[in-house]
């Protein structure tokens, strides 16, 4: 298999930096997270990961995705009929690694990043991709329909910046 070229507009480019957090801490003895199709994924693109391998940004991007993850896992202890919905879902690999087999999950990206995201996954029964803006509301009917319990989970699109308040 020829290497998978990268591309993508800038801002989606951030997609690959989870994914490189992913992956290396798959390769470590004691890794925050296994995510064997996140090593297979790096291993198959045509991508230069070297001005991240060494940032900061690389394992702040792991620790959160750790976090999500347990949002999602409470969500689905919870819920496990319930419906996921990943935000800006980029190359992520949380439904491979989290699904109870019964939960739905929306996938939701933009076209370049869905364009990539399809030549390593596809939909599934229980699990659909749909190409949107979160601006956009048309895909909001999709996801209605599947009646809740929802959980919405926008790992690196909407950021909130911690802030300390001084009281």
């Amino acid at each position: 298999m020829s290497p998978i070229a990268v591309d993508l507009g800038p801002v989606q480019e951030t997609l690959l930096i989870p994914l490189l957090g992913r992956a290396a801490e798959t390769q470590k003895a004691n890794g925050l997270i296994q995510d064997d199709k996140a090593v297979e994924i790096v291993a198959a693109l045509d991508y230069d990961f070297s001005k991240w391998q060494k940032s900061k940004t690389l394992a702040a991007a792991t620790l959160r995705t750790r976090m999500v993850d347990q949002d999602v896992q409470a969500f689905l202890a919870d819920h496990p009929t319930g419906t996921v919905v990943e935000i800006g879902c980029g190359l992520n690999t949380r439904f491979e690694r989290l699904d109870n087999g019964q939960a739905r999950w929306f996938d939701l990206d933009l076209p370049d990043s869905l364009a990539l995201r399809r030549r390593f996954f596809q939909d599934e029964p229980r699990r659909i991709m749909l190409e949107a803006s979160v601006l956009d509301t048309d895909w909001m009917e999709t996801v209605a329909a599947t009646g809740g319990p929802w959980c919405f989970i926008s790992e690196a699109v909407i950021i909130r910046p911690y802030r300390k308040l001084n009281r």
